[in-house]
């Protein structure tokens, strides 16, 4: 049995740079993202902080062929710009860059203690009722920042929490994972693959999984976190490695197998 491809995205860190633009990479990642789509991965993950603004525009790049409703675009605001106003305008050219009308979801990328939290999530919640952001979330938040941050919308729940989880660092599964299910808060993955180290470790556990299933450590990897309901967004910016995340889809592990990895 298959997983739904919908519960896997693609990541685009260091698509165009990492901290500043990189245009080397520009036509290679283009090809990389389009080629995810035509494979299935309608879900793509980006931020104004990534290639300052570049990663963006390239994303923009790889969806101006297909229509909008066939690609699920996430960008994400930057913590020095979450006063209100900043917030409005962050996303708007957010949505310039890409060229595209709306954004799927948009998060508050990381809490910021100078600005209210309050006054932060207002724009957010505006942001929404004007039709530029469909659904709002955070990424890098607490529980404790869960809640005062849903605290502080009027009549829009929080649709998304962004977290780092992987095999080799759970530290979501003990609160955060689980109060997100509660309260029906998507949880998204970023760095599944904990930024190559999975292909590196020598856990016996996932050497034994890959030879059962005969599958990649890799696509052990991703397929643990989807196997949990929580979406992934692991980043490549090579075509190979696109297609063995691709194809982490392709099995289900069996739940015992799948608890054996659970730290």
């Amino acid at each position: 049995m298959s997983l739904p491809s919908t519960f896997l995205g693609m990541g685009t860190w260091r698509m165009g740079g990492t901290y500043e633009r990189d245009e080397t990479t520009v036509e290679q990642s283009v090809a990389v993202l389009k080629l995810g789509l035509s494979l299935g991965l309608t879900r793509i993950d980006t931020a104004e902080l990534y290639g300052a603004g570049l990663t963006e525009e390239i994303v923009g790049m790889a969806v101006a062929d297909i229509p909008r409703d066939q690609a699920h675009i996430t960008s994400k605001v930057w913590r020095t710009h979450m006063r209100y106003d900043d917030v409005l305008q962050a996303a708007e050219k957010s949505l310039d860059r890409m060229n595209i009308s709306y954004l799927d979801l948009y998060l508050v990328h990381w809490p910021n203690s100078e600005v209210p939290l309050q006054e932060t999530m207002r724009a957010m919640e505006r942001l929404v009722d004007t039709g530029i952001v469909k659904e709002i979330g955070v990424s890098n938040f607490s529980v404790e920042e869960i809640k005062e941050a849903q605290s502080h919308l009027s009549h829009t729940l929080l649709s998304a929490l962004q977290i780092e989880y992987n095999v080799l660092n759970q530290t979501a599964h003990r609160d955060t994972i689980p109060y997100c299910k509660e309260h029906s808060i998507e949880v998204t993955a970023y760095r599944p693959l904990a930024k190559g180290m999975i292909a590196h470790t020598e856990s016996k556990t996932l050497k034994s999984l890959a030879q059962k299933y005969n599958k990649t450590e890799n696509q052990i990897a991703i397929n643990w976190v989807l196997a949990q309901g929580i979406v992934a967004i692991p980043a490549t910016l090579h075509s190979d490695h696109l297609r063995e995340n691709v194809d982490a889809l392709n099995f289900t592990m069996d739940k015992d197998d799948i608890h054996l990895l659970i730290g």
